[in-house]
């Protein structure tokens, strides 16, 4: 049953990381500029949240068996279709199918957890925070590997067998049993579509926000304000159910509402991290693939110890609020150090930064996860996690398509102090090949450098969002 769990929980994150790591090779690889880049995290994330609607509609007639294993299929599935792309569509299309089926996973793990004796239920939930953790540590480096060795599309065609061999431990322990008729929720597939609908006009317009809000601002507004409307409704549809899909009426309590914010702070600042470190430590340091990964994943593993000495600390000394703001002021320490690092530092400079950011997250969610769901009721304990699970993918793609437009907007504005000739679309352009480790003399060497500098103002950007953060923790009074 343990290491049912462990292979159910861990596929995801290792996928997901690996293709954060490999971000610039895959951007090169498709001709892809970070702004549709981006956008492909936003279908993933929008293919996740629809799947996370019908979660417990699709437990309740199917089982967890054999949801998990219909799943995996689907997760394969998108990541062939990844593997053989040739353009950014047909890409977008595989990761919407992954997000879709890899929803599936980390609630599934947790759930699961649930049905381990009672006198194994601490190495149950070990299994399951170990395997999560421990496949974000592994990602960087399996991730460099591949890409390395194989090129990008290794990273995709790596999972075909991997889910063949999640589905041959996991699948003859998961649970298979179903709920009666009478208590199955329910929700017209029509709507959860609409709902998908509205969530990626949502996304889309948030992205714009970033990337055009001053060139385009009735783009914005003509996808956000029907989103919006969609998404009113169909929470008033809900609200108003016998057996809504998700009963938003048992999570309304303070407590859980200000977890979820404090759970999209942290994916948020976590999604901004693994999108641009791979990033800045191959094209602005110049440091090799294998290298940023091998130093990602010490980083990682250093966050991995920081997670156990905190569920030490917390045995002996239960409060919440001081080790979240040990996480913040890790998470500040680590943003400037980054933003303080000279153009020829080596991997050994980009080690302390990492793992301080490594180590923030371990202090920062700890706390989190234990306040959020302490009074939630066990009846609603599924819907509770596929909230928190929804907010995880928001804050991911929101990490991803603000990073992007940050960094993009900054190239800009750098490669402009040294080439005044460059304009936007030339500089969008010029970062595409900079990502790709494409072009060579003067103009590469330029661009290098305008990314170097980008980096550094983004970094800075992130280490002042602390700050406000901070207080917020500081100041209220519900996680104490």
């Amino acid at each position: 049953m343990l290491r049912a769990i462990a292979a159910v929980t861990s596929i995801e994150f290792l996928e997901t990381g690996m293709v954060t790591f490999a971000a610039g090779p895959i951007m090169s690889g498709l001709g892809a500029r970070p702004d549709a880049f981006a956008l492909s995290f936003t279908v993933y994330a929008v293919g996740a949240i629809f799947m996370l609607y019908k979660h417990q509609w699709m437990v309740e007639r199917y089982g967890y068996r054999n949801f998990t294993l219909g799943s995996l299929l689907l997760f394969a599935i998108g990541a062939v279709l990844c593997a053989t792309a040739s353009g950014i569509g047909q890409f977008t299309v595989g990761r919407a199918l992954q997000g879709a089926a890899g929803a599936t996973f980390f609630t599934a793990g947790r759930i699961e957890v649930n049905r381990v004796p009672p006198e194994r239920l601490f190495y149950g939930v070990l299994a399951f925070i170990a395997s999560l953790l421990s496949a974000t540590a592994l990602a960087p480096l399996a991730s460099a590997l591949l890409t390395d060795t194989f090129g990008w599309r290794a990273l995709f065609w790596a999972v075909v067998p991997l889910c063949m061999a999640v589905a041959l431990v996991a699948g003859p322990h998961l649970s298979r049993s179903t709920a009666p008729a009478h208590e199955r929720s329910r929700e017209h597939w029509g709507w959860v579509l609409i709902l998908a609908s509205a969530l990626l006009c949502l996304q889309y317009a948030l992205q714009e926000m970033q990337f055009g809000l001053l060139a385009h601002p009735l783009r914005v507004v003509a996808f956000a304000l029907p989103a919006c409307l969609i998404l009113t409704a169909f929470a008033w549809r809900q609200w108003h159910r016998d057996r809504p899909l998700i009963d938003y009426r048992a999570l309304l309590h303070w407590r859980y509402a200000l977890g979820i914010v404090l759970y999209f702070i942290g994916y948020f600042m976590a999604g901004s991290s693994g999108f641009l470190l791979p990033i800045f430590a191959e094209q602005a340091l110049g440091l090799p693939t294998l290298t940023t990964g091998a130093v990602l994943t010490v980083a990682f593993l250093t966050g991995l110890a920081a997670a156990l000495v905190h569920a030490f600390m917390f045995r002996r000394w239960p409060r919440l609020r001081p080790y979240m703001l040990v996480g913040l002021a890790f998470c500040f320490l680590g943003w400037s150090l980054l933003a303080l690092l000279d153009a020829g530092a080596g991997w050994t400079a980009l080690l302390l930064p990492a793992a301080l950011g490594a180590a923030s997250s371990a202090f920062f969610f700890g706390p989190v996860a234990f306040g959020t769901f302490v009074e939630v009721d066990q009846k609603a304990f599924s819907h509770a996690y596929q909230v928190k699970n929804i907010v995880r993918q928001l804050g991911l793609s929101s990490a991803v398509a603000a990073s992007a437009a940050i960094l993009q907007w900054r190239f800009a504005e750098r490669l402009g102090d040294a080439a005044p000739s460059a304009d936007a679309p030339a500089a969008a352009e010029l970062m595409h090949h900079v990502l790709g480790n494409a072009g060579s003399g003067e103009t590469a060497h330029i661009a290098s450098q305008a990314l170097f500098a980008a980096s550094n103002d983004t970094f800075i950007g992130f280490a002042l969002l602390v700050v406000p953060v901070a207080l917020l923790v500081w100041r209220q009074r519900i996680f104490h």
